[in-house]
């Protein structure tokens, strides 16, 4: 009955949806699957042609980029492929806010688009424009990806997040594709024994068969289902977003339901998604060229993307504050991630060479009976631990092997100061900044 349904909603009813709306959904979604089955030159080829129209639309239609490439003497035809992009400067967050007016095409009338921002999680939030092109290749190839799982699309499933997943304020075209897709959003901010039981049950006696949500939401409520011995595998896929997928939170979701679990990896300002078609593996979309600088290994680093589509708002060189690890395998014919290492922020690099990731944390604070910690840079060669404790088991013991093993990472020349703390707070997108045992 799902396969009927999803025949339904893809052939007639997204159709029909994206000609009332103006969208292009189901235009992208056709093209990513004949795509999937291109050669990688093909796919190289057709990305190259792609970016040589975008960047002359960049050249001719905004103040920002003319400038930019007069400056450097360089004209569009002298960027014909992604090894060219090196030629011209990366932008951020801050170019984008302080140069906005400039990087807006005079020509934006002619485009379908929305005004957005970024979560403002690292900072101030940062506003842009995104087409509808983009939207309509990022729905479709969250469609295509999860379909690999075995899910149909129209198939009920849980939203399990904040505002990034399910706003308050949804316009009209979010509010007919969330009816299509059969999302039932639940608030993950703050998930007590009490609401997981709530939530539970929801699922239960819907019989929902698919989770989708921020990592350390699922997390938390799959370790309420593990503690209380619930039998839920009926659940077929659970999808994992937003926040990094440890091995600890993946290891209890695979073993509480006994199905896939799908991390999801994207950035709507970057126009960037990525899913794990294959485990550790994250298939880039095919709107974005992306590479890495500011390398902590090789092709390890500061994630820039070129999203090609969004001519209501061109960035080219994008760094939206992401370190990933890029490479390409004979699974699939575009870019892959090969991990997603966290924010920018999230990893240090000391004036001693040192470079310590989120994943290095992990492994180094596995060992102690602590609920949480987060670390922060304070200085060159200053860093600080808060540290929530298992009062009941955390020893001084335990803080003086934390010290000593920190300095393996960070040097005998870094100073570090521990700080205990009750509890941290999640931040108002229900997001977290820290990484949880």
């Amino acid at each position: 009955m799902s396969k009927l349904k999803e025949s339904f909603i893809l052939n007639v009813a997204f159709p029909l949806a994206d000609k009332l709306m103006g969208t292009c959904a189901m235009k992208w979604y056709r093209q990513i699957c004949k795509m999937n089955t291109w050669s990688r030159d093909e796919i190289s080829n057709w990305q190259n042609s792609q970016l040589q129209a975008f960047v002359k639309h960049a050249y001719n239609h905004t103040v920002y980029y003319k400038r930019v490439f007069d400056e450097l003497g360089l004209k569009p035809e002298n960027i014909r492929c992604a090894e060219d992009l090196k030629q011209l400067p990366f932008i951020n967050k801050d170019v984008v806010c302080e140069h906005f007016d400039e990087i807006v095409p005079d020509n934006l009338k002619q485009y379908r688009f929305r005004k957005s921002r970024t979560g403002g999680t690292t900072g101030e939030p940062m506003y842009y424009y995104c087409d509808e092109n983009t939207w309509g290749y990022v729905t479709a190839n969250k469609i295509f990806s999860w379909k690999t799982t075995g899910y149909h699309y129209g198939d009920a499933f849980v939203a399990l997040g904040s505002a990034s997943l399910f706003p308050e304020k949804r316009n009209r075209v979010r509010e007919l594709y969330d009816k299509l897709r059969n999302e039932h959003g639940l608030n993950g901010m703050n998930l007590s024994d009490e609401v997981c039981k709530k939530y539970v049950n929801y699922i239960c006696e819907k019989h929902i068969k698919y989770i989708y949500g921020y990592a350390a939401s699922v997390y938390l409520l799959s370790k309420y289902v593990a503690e209380n011995n619930i039998d839920m595998t009926f659940v077929e896929a659970v999808f994992t977003t937003s926040e990094k997928l440890t091995a600890e939170y993946r290891q209890l979701i695979e073993k509480t339901y006994k199905c896939r679990v799908m991390d999801c990896y994207g950035a709507k300002d970057a126009g960037i998604t990525a899913f794990e078609i294959e485990r550790g593996c994250f298939n880039i979309g095919y709107n974005v060229i992306a590479e890495t600088i500011n390398n902590i290994d090789k092709n390890t680093g500061t994630l820039l993307t070129t999203n090609f589509l969004n001519y209501s708002f061109p960035m080219i060189r994008y760094d939206f504050g992401d370190e990933a690890s890029l490479s390409e395998n004979d699974s699939f014919n575009g870019q892959i991630i090969t991990e997603v290492v966290g924010r920018s922020s999230d990893v240090m690099r000391l004036e001693n060479g040192r470079n310590v990731t989120g994943p290095g944390f992990t492994i180094l604070m596995k060992p102690y009976d602590i609920v949480a910690y987060e670390a922060k840079k304070l200085g060159k060669l200053s860093v600080e631990l808060r540290i929530q404790p298992d009062k009941e088991k955390y020893s001084k013991e335990q803080e003086q092997a934390i010290i000593s093993k920190f300095h393996q990472y960070i040097g005998d020349d870094c100073n570090l100061s521990v700080v205990y703390v009750d509890h941290f707070e999640p931040l108002k997108n229900g997001k977290r900044r820290y990484f949880m045992n």
